[in-house]
């Protein structure tokens, strides 16, 4: 039995809890969130103990697992800020594959991916480090997605596509085969992305166009 903390005490910590329960070999040994308002109250029946300033004391007491449970937001800068911190303290990030998702067997997955129920990643993809592909997304074969990216909720990327580190693909939106997404970009809700996407930029529409530079803490 693995003890793990959960590091996020919202809904995507719900869906992580229960999958987590579903593949079975572990034990969640509790959660921490930065607001107060939660700490001494229970999700899914596990308790929140505390902030992120308990992970060194956990670690003490032999806890050495840990998962994000921190939605992807707008942005994908405060996964990346809590898998660092957890790191930076020596915890493993585990991978969180639901028993509903569908892997090719020539797919590589990194370590700390989450991928959840009805998501696809076909032959020959590659995911980078603490990659989410979430709920009914499609990542088709020979895509290369980078370190930290969120492929939101019922996402379609065709075959071949490269996404760079840390970029949030958006909730449905469409990506055509064969195209290069930045790093550190925003793929709205919805988009329909034709072209290329540079680092570092917000596209929305369709097709999708650049609207605005990502803000520089993203």
């Amino acid at each position: 039995m693995t003890r793990v903390i959960g590091l996020g005490a919202g809904g995507h910590a719900k869906v992580i809890i229960d999958t987590l329960r579903l593949i079975g070999g572990f034990d969640i040994v509790g959660l921490l969130d930065p607001r107060p308002e939660l700490h001494g109250r229970e999700v899914l029946d596990v308790p929140v103990i505390g902030d992120d300033g308990l992970l060194r004391e956990i670690a003490r007491q032999g806890v050495h697992h840990a998962f994000i449970g921190v939605g992807g937001g707008d942005t994908t800068t405060p996964r990346r800020d809590v898998y660092e911190r957890a790191k930076s303290c020596g915890f493993e990030i585990v991978t969180v594959v639901h028993p509903h998702a569908t892997i090719a067997p020539s797919a590589a997955i990194g370590a700390g991916a989450t991928i959840l129920a009805g998501a696809v990643v076909n032959a020959a993809a590659t995911l980078g480090a603490h990659v989410i592909v979430n709920s009914a997304a499609v990542v088709e074969h020979d895509c290369e997605i980078g370190d930290h990216v969120h492929v939101s909720v019922g996402a379609m990327l065709g075959g071949g596509v490269r996404v760079g580190e840390a970029t949030l693909i958006g909730i449905g939106a469409v990506v055509r085969h064969g195209i290069s997404i930045g790093r550190l970009s925003i793929v709205g809700a919805g988009a329909v992305v034709v072209d290329d996407v540079p680092d570092g930029v917000v596209v929305v529409g369709l097709p999708a166009r650049v609207v605005r530079a990502v803000q520089a803490s993203t």
